[in-house]
């Protein structure tokens, strides 16, 4: 590895961390602003602040219909790509339930203001669990949709690039070969699959673990040409193969979730706008 190779691979967790310290610090001082706000009222919905904080997060909420009008109508294809709706989507599903949070001042003073706010916070659930979903199905936040097929090309070659560096260790070979033969086995129904998915971080952390204290007591003679940099690769290989295993297994019961998350996310944002539209109508009118 030459020094510009090694500066890039220091410089990666770097950046990491730096994201992560300032998604840290920023949710610490929307907290603390929150605090403030709704301990002190420095302004109330009604007044001059409050009214235009109401206005951007109502229609930061009205632009979420934007993706899914811009997904079925297929004349829109000349505004952009879809994947850039998709993120103003993400980013409005976001942004615009904080705003109008602000905008309430972290109270509700009225009836159709609860029945509204109910409604966006089923909305902002309903929009974290089908992002979740999402990466599960696709590649990456942003990526095309993978296949089955797809993920089953790539363990095959995963597991049959293994073969070799595990001859010496049937131990470890063993263990990848249980663990690939119980996610075979899937069950019928969805609680079934949906139960089988949730013990699958479980049952790959126990595998994993024994895999990784096999190859840590590995003497001489059964891997004799292996270095402990060699090893320490192998441990990650594994690691990689186990992961990619995993989805396989649980791609399918994602996909049915998927679509079945389709059928209730699009009512809710119905429910979002009729509700939200009766809140503004009310202010005004009452």
């Amino acid at each position: 590895m030459n020094k510009a190779d090694a500066g890039q691979a220091s410089a990666a967790p770097d950046s990491g961390r730096l994201r992560s310290m300032v998604v840290v610090l920023t949710l610490g001082a929307l907290l603390a602003l929150a605090w403030y706000v709704r301990h002190n009222r420095p302004y109330s919905p009604a007044s001059d602040f409050g009214y235009a904080l109401g206005v951007t997060g109502g229609c930061l909420l009205l632009a979420l219909l934007l993706y899914p009008i811009r997904k079925r109508v297929r004349w829109l294809a000349v505004a952009g790509p879809l994947k850039h709706w998709f993120r103003f989507h993400m980013i409005g599903g976001v942004f615009g339930p904080f705003v109008v949070l602000f905008h309430s001042g972290f109270r509700v003073s009225s009836f159709n203001a609860a029945i509204a706010l109910s409604c966006m916070l089923l909305v902002v659930a309903s929009g974290l669990i089908g992002r979740f979903l999402y990466r599960r199905i696709h590649h990456g936040l942003y990526g095309s949709r993978a296949t089955l097929d797809e993920l089953r090309r790539t363990v095959e070659a995963q597991i049959a690039a293994l073969r070799p560096q595990l001859v010496g260790m049937p131990t470890v070979a063993g263990e990848l070969d249980h663990f690939a033969a119980t996610l075979a086995h899937e069950p019928q129904n969805m609680l079934g699959r949906v139960m089988r998915i949730l013990a699958m971080d479980w049952q790959r952390f126990v595998v994993a673990h024994r895999i990784h204290r096999a190859i840590d007591a590995c003497d001489s003679g059964e891997a004799a040409a292996a270095t402990r940099a060699n090893l320490h690769a192998l441990s990650h290989t594994i690691d990689d193969a186990l992961t990619t295993l995993q989805r396989t297994a649980q791609f399918s019961t994602y996909e049915r979730l998927f679509s079945l998350w389709h059928v209730v996310h699009i009512p809710f944002l119905c429910m979002l706008l009729i509700t939200g539209i009766a809140h503004v109508v009310a202010v005004h009118a009452y």
